[in-house]
């Protein structure tokens, strides 16, 4: 049997078609809270995802929150596991321009329309994170995330 952890903090709503993904591709999942990160296989703790709504709450975990997402790497780090961060935003605009999204380096003219976070910024703090800390980036369509999640967790 093949069953995903959801973290409890994962609001309900926000889920409705992950969480529907996974029951259609005939896998089940269970709300628990995690230790880090947001979702798991119940059979592999060492293979974590931790979902970003957007490349926003990604820039917002690299700026204000900071110290904040540093004791959840740690927390991976500490018990040897591998946080794949999965942002739900696969392109966003520049001027005219639409840039996808497949590594951290095509972050880098991104700019925040809300805050002062700039593109290059976020990429310096994951590039370094990334040395220090066992954990990759991936970038998915909204759409498509519970098939991401499926196939980051089960190959």
């Amino acid at each position: 049997m093949s069953l995903i952890l959801v973290d409890t903090r994962e609001h309900k709503d926000a889920i409705t078609n992950i969480l529907s993904s996974f029951l259609k591709s005939g896998y089940e999942y269970e709300r628990s809270k995690l230790y880090f990160g947001d979702y798991m296989e119940y059979g592999n703790p060492l293979l974590v995802i931790d979902r970003k709504q957007n490349i926003q709450e990604l820039a917002q975990c690299c700026a204000s929150d900071h110290e904040r997402f540093k004791r959840e790497l740690e927390r991976a780090k500490k018990v040897g596991a591998h946080l794949v961060i999965l942002v739900e935003q696969d392109r966003y605009q520049d001027r005219d321009e639409w840039i996808r999204v497949q590594t951290i380096e095509d972050l880098m003219r991104w700019s925040s329309p809300h805050t002062q976070v700039r593109g290059e910024k976020v990429y310096r703090v994951l590039a370094s994170w990334m040395v220090k800390y066992p954990i990759s980036v991936r970038f998915c369509h909204k759409r498509d995330t519970g098939k991401e999640i499926i196939r980051i967790l089960y190959g």
